[in-house]
């Protein structure tokens, strides 16, 4: 009886600490982007950053319980993961707590298509009135191009959701006494550019810090 009763408590001892462990809370990094799901070329999976050196990870869309992703934000979670016994084995966790959402936007999926004739109106955090800087925007050919009321400038760029990285800029040489300062000033202004935000007819530059760098008008 004795010898019964050492497993039973042996047996209750694995339980509960089976138990805990099962309902250990976990943080995950879930990835901004979606990638297709092993073996299949149609459904899509979430991504499981790696954030202690363990191989990556793919889970189903519904794999979180309570959480639903939105492309272009990173997340980080507290989570539970279920247990092994659930009859809905398709969902590994169950969210506790959403900790933080971070937009990335080289890969948001809403960003528009940037192009268009613009006349800038402002830039490092102050107004321009009556100036001559404008800037046309080529998507198809990835160049933008455009004039100081001095010199002439282009450049090329990619765009990833709203996310821009540009090329080293060209301008032709001529000399205005007026406006030499703020063609230079203006001219640094692309290599700081991280992403950009097209508000109906306004469009603006933001460095990584989401610092506004410029501000340019749709011309019609």
């Amino acid at each position: 009886m004795k010898k019964n009763l050492t497993y039973l408590h042996v047996f209750i001892s694995l339980f509960i600490s089976y138990t805990v462990i099962s309902q250990e809370i976990l943080q995950l990094e879930i990835a901004p982007y979606l990638v297709p799901c092993d073996d299949s070329e149609t459904d899509d999976c979430l991504q499981l950053l790696d954030i202690d050196g363990s191989s990556l990870k793919l889970l189903p869309l519904d794999g979180i319980k309570g959480f639903t992703a939105e492309q272009g934000f990173e997340y980080t979670l507290d989570v539970l993961p279920n247990p092994i016994l659930e009859e809905d084995q398709r969902s590994s966790y169950t969210l506790k707590k959403e900790v933080s959402k971070m937009w990335v936007p080289q890969y948001a999926t809403d960003a528009p298509v940037l192009e268009g004739s613009f006349q800038v109106v402002g830039y490092n955090g102050r107004s321009i009135n009556n100036n001559d800087i404008d800037l046309i925007i080529n998507a198809s050919k990835r160049v933008m191009r455009g004039s100081t009321g001095c010199n002439n400038y282009h450049l090329f760029f990619k765009q990833f959701g709203y996310s821009l990285v540009f090329s080293k800029i060209l301008a032709t040489h001529m000399f205005c006494a007026s406006r030499s300062a703020l063609e230079e000033e203006y001219f640094v202004i692309f290599n700081s550019v991280h992403h950009f935000e097209l508000d109906k007819d306004v469009l603006r530059l933001y460095d990584i810090t989401d610092k506004k760098l410029l501000e340019a008008v749709r011309l019609r």
